[in-house]
């Protein structure tokens, strides 16, 4: 099976004054609306086609998956799994928009990875919590539908951490991995005894450069 990672376009809470946004919960800029349309219509010319379309349930996935949807050909199954750090509590439970945190732990994920990554209230999720839900996530769609092309629309976090999960990255170790916004990365699953994951593509944004949209 392939799972192909996207991630949403850029969003208000990527620039550089996010933190005075009354809403963490944000949706794309102008310039993130064009760049989702950019890789909708590349998707179209190079004919991408998907089994299974997934999205995070953010503003900005949401918004970004409503332009490319059409081009993938499937309507998207909403799922909270892969929603950004911290914005769902271990519970399950959903950080409403008003307590999405703004400040962050000083330590980031490889030297406290089981502390909460915000002190702002009780109950925020660590890395390794969110690690964990990422990689529920990923072993459901795995039982679901092997042999599938499943593409997922998520956030650079997300893509993270399944890179942590994925290739086996102990938990005082993080991949860090870079990727921009509406970039694409392709990953082969194989249920066999050799080595499952494979990466085909990373940070694909050929949509972007033929458009001026980095």
């Amino acid at each position: 099976m392939e799972i192909i990672l996207i991630r949403h376009g850029q969003s208000h809470v990527n620039l550089p004054d996010w933190q005075t946004l009354d809403n963490l919960d944000a949706g794309l800029t102008e310039k993130g609306k064009q760049q989702a349309e950019a890789l909708r219509d590349w998707f179209k010319a190079n004919d991408h086609q998907a089994d299974v379309l997934y999205t995070s349930t953010m503003q900005r996935t949401l918004e970004t998956t409503a332009i490319i949807a059409d081009a993938l050909g499937q309507k998207a199954i909403h799922d909270h799994r892969i929603r950004e750090i911290p914005t769902v509590y271990p519970t399950g439970d959903i950080v409403q928009p008003k307590d999405i945190p703004r400040t962050y732990a000083s330590d980031w994920e490889n030297k406290a990875p089981f502390i909460p990554r915000s002190s702002e209230k009780e109950g925020y999720e660590s890395w390794m919590h969110f690690r964990t839900r990422i990689g529920q996530f990923t072993d459901a769609i795995i039982d679901l539908h092997f042999g599938q092309r499943v593409y997922v629309v998520a956030h650079g976090g997300m893509i993270s951490a399944f890179f942590d999960n994925v290739f086996n990255v102990g938990p005082y170790r993080n991949a860090d991995v870079q990727n921009h916004n509406t970039s694409w990365s392709r990953f082969q699953y194989r249920n066999s005894t050799g080595e499952p994951w494979y990466m085909l593509d990373f940070n694909r944004i050929d949509h972007l450069r033929e458009k001026d949209l980095l």
